[in-house]
């Protein structure tokens, strides 16, 4: 018997089908849009039912949680609203804020201004600081810029949901880009910042040198993987979960950050987890960290238009052998789908790999730009 997951992603797939056959054929422009808008309720249907089932499955594990461990301080979170000196040190760089695109960013650099531009797009839950080791490494050779996405860290955290849109967030990369006065940038990104960072580099493509991305595909084969592939589809319960009001904030919120603790514990120091629990100790950082996947999660969402690639630069691809959430299929689909791109895979390290294993990372980085 299938599990509801299993049921909608059967779902799923069949409503994918039906769209590019059906509606690509109609000849009817009336049919055709009440087809698919149908498709789309049936869509949000398929969804926000595996969004319930995970959402029910964790109120009932915390519920049977609570029932051995009652007391409510060991649910809690500690006051953090003293900023941690490490954040702070000179040896990562200098600590600056713009305002491009109607936003202020925060962003960290080092090495000298007058080198060419190397950009760091983190992912979730994360901020500039995951990219410290690489910010160290390569601040000799490069002007590096780690960056805080909108609605993380220090950078200005719009309300509405809609502001997280991926065509925002890519403005803001293009803009920031512009406003330190780089025509070129080699990219780096990570998760939610290399699904940022593939869909810059496929409407920008003449303003990127070299692009570096990790731990997460492009948003077409993010959407492919997610309607063909059962295992990436059971490894992204997350993204469904997510798409929840409030129960999200609390999943990652309570036990004092266990999240962290249990994502991350292994390759952080105390003082490093602490950086991190630091930053996302409010409720507003984590629901706006969160808003990514509630505006921009969908199979069937209307894919906008990309210009015409004439030339391809080189870029570099790097998957976890262990990633927890993302399939090893995706370097395969990527370099089907995107000229000039190698893929390489760091042995024996999780979703995490620039912290998890730096020194590897930063070699195949280097042994990429150094070609």
């Amino acid at each position: 018997m299938l599990t509801q997951p299993e049921q909608a992603y059967r779902v799923v797939k069949f409503i994918k089908y039906t769209y590019r056959i059906k509606v690509g054929s109609q000849s009817d422009r009336t049919s055709a849009a009440r087809m698919q808008l149908l498709l789309r309720l049936l869509q949000a249907i398929a969804i926000y039912s595996i969004s319930a089932f995970y959402g029910i499955k964790f109120l009932l594990k915390t519920v049977f949680e609570f029932l051995f461990d009652p007391h409510l301080d060991r649910w809690a979170t500690k006051d953090r609203s003293i900023s941690l000196a490490v954040l702070h040190d000179p040896a990562f760089g200098r600590h600056k804020y713009v305002e491009v695109n109607g936003i202020q960013l925060h962003y960290v650099e080092n090495g000298d201004p007058e080198k060419p531009l190397m950009l760091f797009l983190h992912g979730f839950p994360e901020f500039w600081f995951s990219w410290r080791h690489q910010m160290k490494e390569f601040s000799r050779d490069y002007r590096v810029v780690a960056l805080d996405l909108r609605g993380y860290g220090g950078s200005e955290a719009p309300n509405k949901r809609s502001a997280y849109q991926l065509d925002l967030l890519v403005e803001d990369v293009r803009s920031f880009v512009k406003a330190l006065g780089y025509e070129k940038v080699i990219l780096v990104g990570h998760d939610w910042g290399a699904i940022i960072g593939f869909q810059f580099v496929l409407k920008h493509m003449a303003m990127i040198d070299r692009y570096i991305m990790m731990g997460a595909p492009s948003l077409d084969v993010t959407r492919r993987l997610l309607a063909t592939s059962w295992q990436q589809f059971r490894m992204s319960w997350y993204a469904f979960f997510f798409m929840l009001p409030r129960l999200p904030e609390f999943y990652i919120w309570s036990k004092d950050f266990r999240y962290i603790d249990q994502n991350m514990g292994a390759y952080l120091t105390k003082l490093e987890l602490e950086a991190y629990k630091y930053t996302f100790s409010s409720a507003r950082a984590l629901t706006r960290a969160i808003d990514y996947y509630r505006e921009n999660f969908s199979f069937l969402q209307k894919e906008e238009k990309l210009p015409v690639i004439e030339r391809y630069c080189p870029g570099l691809y790097l998957m976890a052998e262990h990633d927890q959430f993302i399939s090893m299929h995706s370097g395969q689909l990527l370099m089907k789908s995107i000229p000039h791109l190698r893929c390489r895979v760091i042995p024996a390290s999780g979703h995490y790999i620039q912290q998890e294993d730096p020194q590897l990372v930063n070699k195949m980085i280097r042994d990429f730009l150094d070609l």
